[in-house]
């Protein structure tokens, strides 16, 4: 039970640093008059990224250990994916979400696995979306 506690704590604590970024983020973006600025955003936008990347680690074992705690025995899931799969199918998560959460696991792998401008524009996009999903779900699963 204590470990379940601080998984959720730590999800808890990742999710509001990814909260500030993602509003900070936002008010970053929308001046970009010179090099400096660009610089910056780009150094923000990573660190964004590495949060969201922390954000879906801690999401997916939370969902993990959730499972385990209220289904009573032990999981024999061992990725994220088949996490997501089995919490939809224990009705934790809606079909339509699952997917959403499938998609945000999958541009996490990507973000950490290459480094793109275009890539990095691209998931820093969506992480807002991602995050209200994740939060969505803190809130609801309280295992």
């Amino acid at each position: 039970m204590e470990k379940l506690n601080n998984k959720r704590q730590n999800l808890c604590n990742a999710l509001t640093r990814l909260d500030e970024a993602v509003v900070d983020f936002g008010k970053l973006k929308s001046d970009l008059s010179n090099e400096t600025e660009l610089r910056l955003y780009r150094a923000f936008r990573d660190s964004m990224i590495q949060r969201f990347e922390f954000c879906v680690d801690l999401f997916w074992k939370y969902l993990k250990f959730g499972l385990e705690k209220e289904l009573k025995k032990e999981s024999e899931y061992n990725s994220p994916k088949t996490v997501v799969r089995s919490a939809c199918n224990a009705r934790f998560i809606t079909e339509q979400d699952s997917e959403i959460i499938i998609k945000m696991i999958e541009d996490r792998n990507l973000s950490s696995h290459t480094y793109k401008e275009e890539l990095a524009d691209q998931i820093s996009a969506k992480i807002g979306n991602y995050f209200c999903v994740m939060k969505t779900y803190f809130d609801k699963l309280n295992f």
